[in-house]
């Protein structure tokens, strides 16, 4: 990923916290010399280093390419938002997107013991979906999770590389950035106001 200096992301912290955040990721990998990706849920299990915990459909053939001992790369799309050049304080401009990315890239383990892949199906929908079994009792229950445990390939990325980009107007001057920043804060899009909280943080580091 392309990265201008001014548009990188150094904080470790705020990397995982992006990736936290923005769990619905896609993991990309090279099979037969050609990429494949899916979309799928990837959770965080430790920071230092990071590693990545995730699931794929057994029926999926991208777990096969995960067992080939190839890196594979876990892209997390965190908040975006079209920038119209009636945004800004100056002229001329032209249209751009402010956006943040991050892109992991790590070593593949498969994982193949019954107890730790029950564990992460429970910490996954634990993470997602915490009084699930308050309310739905049996859609926890042990006996039914382990009765999936075939259809799925639980895995863990142990991360060796990061790139983390926000693009939040830095190349602007500085009254361009806070006009943006307000369009974003006023706008009834969730992710706009995401953007907008994310230039704040910038602008107060």
């Amino acid at each position: 990923m392309y990265i201008p200096s001014a548009n990188k992301i150094e904080d470790p912290r705020l990397i995982v916290e992006l990736m936290r955040q923005n769990p619905f990721a896609t993991l990309v990998s090279v099979a037969d010399s050609v990429p494949v990706a899916t979309h799928l849920p990837i959770l965080v299990g430790s920071e230092d280093p990071v590693v990545l915990c995730g699931h794929i459909a057994r029926q999926n053939q991208h777990w096969k390419a995960l067992a080939s001992n190839q890196d594979s790369l876990v892209i997390f799309a965190g908040p975006h938002g079209y920038v119209s050049p009636r945004f800004y304080e100056s002229r001329p401009n032209v249209p751009t997107w402010n956006y943040v990315s991050i892109h992991a890239y790590g070593s593949v383990e498969l994982i193949d013991d019954e107890e730790s892949a029950l564990e992460h199906l429970e910490w996954m929908v634990g993470t997602f979906d915490p009084s699930l079994g308050e309310s739905q009792p049996e859609s926890m229950d042990k006996s039914f999770l382990k009765k999936l445990l075939p259809g799925i390939v639980v895995f863990r990325i142990l991360v060796h590389r990061i790139d983390a980009k926000a693009k939040l107007s830095q190349n602007k001057p500085e009254a361009d950035q806070i006009a943006v920043k307000h369009r974003f804060r006023a706008s009834d899009d969730p992710d706009e106001n995401k953007m907008a909280a994310m230039m704040l943080k910038a602008s107060a580091s």
